[in-house]
C-alpha cells in the first residue's frame, strides 16, 4: 500500500516546467559619438546661446564624457565651425527648390515655406542669428561663414539674372542691390522667428513671395491720354 501510495503522489506531482534564462532588452543603438555632440550642441545652442553653454553642459546633453567629446572636437569653436559646414550641404538641397520654381518669386516661397514648416530642417532656422553675431566676432567662424554664404549668394542672384532674361524681374534693377535686400529680409524673417516662435511664418510666405513679386516686377509704361 506504501508503495501504491508513493507511486500515486509521484503521478501527481506536476511536471517541472523548464524555464529559459531571462535575456535583457536589447539596448537601441546610440548614434554616431561625432553626431551626438553636434545633436546636443544645437540643442544647448538654441536653448541658451554660444556663450553661455559650456563644454560640460554639452557633454551632458550628449550623455558622454569631457574625454569623449574631446577626442572629436577640440573646442567649442570647432562644434560651431562644423555645424556651418555641415549646414552648407542642406543649403543645396533647399537651392533645388529654387531652381525648380515657374519663377523667382515662386523659388523664394517654396524656400520659406520648406524651411519655417520643418519640411526641410535646418539648424539655421533655429541658430541662424546666433551663427552670425557669432561669425562677426570670430575670424575663423567668419570664413567658414562667409563661404556658405556666399555659395548660396551667388545661386540665388543666378536665379535672380535668369528671372530679369525671363522678364519677370526689371531689367533696370542692379542685382547686387537686389540680393543686399533678399538677404536682410531672410534674416530678418530667421531672427522674427526667434522672437516670435508661433509667428506662422510657412502659412505667409505666398504673402512674401507676392510682395517680392511686385516689388521687382517691370514698371508698366504710362499711357498718355492725347485728349
Amino acid at each position: 500500500m506504501a508503495a501504491a501510495s508513493t507511486t500515486a503522489t509521484r503521478a501527481e506531482k506536476p511536471a517541472e516546467v523548464l524555464v529559459p534564462p531571462h535575456k535583457p532588452a536589447a539596448r537601441p543603438r546610440k548614434a554616431d559619438p561625432r553626431r551626438r555632440v553636434l545633436d546636443a550642441a544645437i540643442a544647448c545652442f538654441t536653448r541658451a546661446g554660444f556663450h553661455a553653454t559650456s563644454m560640460q553642459e554639452i557633454c551632458a546633453e550628449a550623455e558622454m564624457s569631457p574625454g569623449g567629446l574631446y577626442r572629436h572636437f577640440p573646442s567649442k569653436e570647432a562644434i560651431i565651425i562644423a555645424i556651418v559646414e555641415e549646414e552648407r550641404s542642406a543649403r543645396m538641397k533647399m537651392l533645388e527648390l529654387l531652381h525648380g520654381a515657374p519663377s523667382f518669386a515662386a523659388g523664394l516661397t517654396a524656400m520659406g515655406q520648406a524651411l519655417f514648416s520643418g519640411a526641410m530642417p535646418m539648424v539655421c532656422a533655429d541658430l541662424g542669428p546666433e551663427i552670425a553675431a557669432e561669425a562677426a566676432r570670430n575670424p575663423r567662424l567668419k570664413v567658414k561663414f562667409d563661404e556658405a554664404d556666399e555659395e548660396m549668394g551667388n545661386a540665388i542672384r543666378d536665379a535672380f539674372l535668369a528671372g530679369q532674361k525671363r522678364g519677370e524681374i526689371d531689367a533696370d534693377i542692379d542685382p547686387e542691390t537686389a540680393m543686399t535686400l533678399i538677404d536682410a529680409i531672410g534674416d530678418g524673417l530667421l531672427l522674427r522667428r526667434r522672437l516670435q516662435p508661433d509667428l506662422p511664418l510657412a502659412a505667409m510666405m505666398p504673402g512674401f513671395g507676392d510682395l517680392i513679386a511686385r516689388m521687382l516686377a517691370p514698371a508698366k509704361s504710362s499711357t498718355v491720354d492725347p485728349t
